[in-house]
């Protein structure tokens, strides 16, 4: 007979309990492992998160400087640092917005509506990215296309500037030639903005391409008087007044042309018109 233990369990019990007992140093090891597998995924997931972070502000600051490149007239240095900043951050829809204004500061059309057409497919209802589409857009070509991206924009009562978009549809009937239409745009955006001379400008242009010279003319007296260094401005002047029989005063427009930019074709131009008044 096996003898029995104090808890009514023979010796061949007990071996057979001890064998299906777990080895006591397993399941704390077991566990120990774990909680470093979630430690480890846990630090993994922080040191992500804060290099996503880190990416998405050197992303601004780039953005920053490229605008401010922009706003200093160097499109290549902007177009470089907004580059760097949308690699950093794609997802980014202003940036987005920024780099295809560099590209139509480049003269970059096509580029600048594929950056354009990313920012409103990553938002949209980026407004404002609509008018810049619409300007792409017109810049290559695709007028109608342009016109559509246009209403759109003026679609939003909030939209905050709306005088240029008014401006930007007068500029795109007048390349139809629906002059009728162009002005009815250019005189919208001149009751938003009084002194916005660009609508001056348009205005006179489609004034002069039916035939209204003296309301060209006006037009035209308007958009220097509200930019005086506006050189085109001076110059279309100059050939309506030729026009209207005016050549003193056409020489007049002409030698300001030649004052505010004489290195220039523009210039050069007007130089060749006061040979021809001689």
């Amino acid at each position: 007979m096996t003898p029995a233990n104090s808890c009514g369990l023979n010796r061949r019990d007990l071996q057979r309990i001890n064998a299906e007992r777990p080895c006591p140093s397993q399941a704390p090891n077991t566990e120990r492992k774990a909680r470093w597998i979630v430690i480890l995924l846990l630090l993994s997931f922080l040191t992500a998160c804060a290099s996503s972070v880190g990416r998405k502000e050197d992303a601004l600051s780039s953005m920053r400087i490229g605008q401010s490149m922009l706003q200093e007239g160097r499109p290549t240095q902007a177009l470089a640092e907004l580059i760097k900043a949308n690699d950093l951050d794609p997802s980014n829809p202003v940036i987005r917005n920024v780099l295809g204004i560099a590209y139509l500061e480049k003269g970059m059309a096509p580029q600048a509506i594929h950056q354009f057409e990313k920012a409103l497919y990553l938002d949209p209802k980026y407004v404002e990215v609509h008018n810049n589409l619409g300007t792409a857009l017109l810049r290559d070509g695709k007028v109608k296309e342009a016109i559509a991206e246009f209403d759109k924009a003026l679609e939003d009562p909030m939209y905050p500037t709306p005088h240029f978009v008014q401006y930007n549809l007068g500029q795109a009937y007048f390349i139809l030639k629906e002059f009728e239409k162009a002005r009815k745009y250019y005189l919208e955006a001149l009751k938003l903005s009084p002194a916005y001379s660009l609508a001056y400008h348009g205005l006179g242009l489609a004034w002069k391409a039916t035939g209204h010279m003296e309301e060209a003319a006006e037009a035209l007296k308007k958009a220097i008087e509200n930019a005086p260094k506006f050189a085109q401005a001076h110059y279309d002047l100059g050939e309506v007044l030729l026009e209207l029989k005016q050549p003193s005063l056409a020489r007049l427009a002409f030698r300001e042309v030649i004052n505010l930019v004489p290195e220039s074709d523009l210039g050069g131009k007007a130089q060749q018109r006061l040979k021809e008044l001689k």
